[in-house]
């Protein structure tokens, strides 16, 4: 029962950080419209998502059980670590490298290019059954590994080559060759 428990969370904490990651960029990039740093408005921004999250925890120890509480904070920790925090990062370092941007534009790209990351993953989460269907939880053997990998690859480098592809768009708009 436990086991399912934990599952069913993992499973909400990852398609809430889907639907929360356009929210999160956009909220963040209006944010920094008025601020000198992108880096203290997404600072804004995660800390108000961390109440969020830890009143959601609350709720759920108060409301239902100390333990569902607990498996929920520690789920959605960790699926934001893996989902979020690292990929953005990595995505600031790599174009911090493939591009002329300073580390707060790298990660202001790279924060605007992790929505499209978390959408692209979501879709090949339930691309082998579709939303009715079976998930990639359900693949066994080379299809899970491939499978999986692809998952890993697009979350690790998504924020990364989304945010590339967004820079050199503005680039062509504002500097036209």
């Amino acid at each position: 029962m436990a086991t399912e428990f934990a599952g069913v969370i993992a499973l909400l904490v990852y398609y809430g950080l889907v639907a929360a990651s356009p929210v999160v960029a956009f909220v963040t990039w209006a944010l920094s419209t008025r601020t000198d740093y992108f880096g203290d408005a997404l600072g804004s921004v995660v800390a108000g998502s961390v109440g969020l999250v830890a009143a959601g925890a609350v709720g759920l120890a108060v409301f239902v059980d100390p333990g569902a509480g607990l498996t929920f904070a520690g789920v959605a920790v960790g699926a934001s670590l893996v989902l979020a925090v690292f990929p953005v990062l990595i995505g600031r370092q790599l174009l911090g490298r493939w591009t002329l941007l300073d580390a707060d534009e790298a990660l202001a790209y790279a924060t605007l290019g992790w929505p499209v990351t978390m959408v692209a993953s979501a879709v090949l989460f339930v691309a082998p059954g579709g939303l009715a269907r079976y998930n990639v939880l359900f693949l066994e053997g080379l299809a899970a590994v491939v499978a999986w990998m692809s998952l890993a690859l697009i979350v690790t480098l998504g924020p990364a080559l989304s945010g590339l592809g967004l820079y050199n768009v503005v680039e062509r708009l504002v500097r036209p060759r």
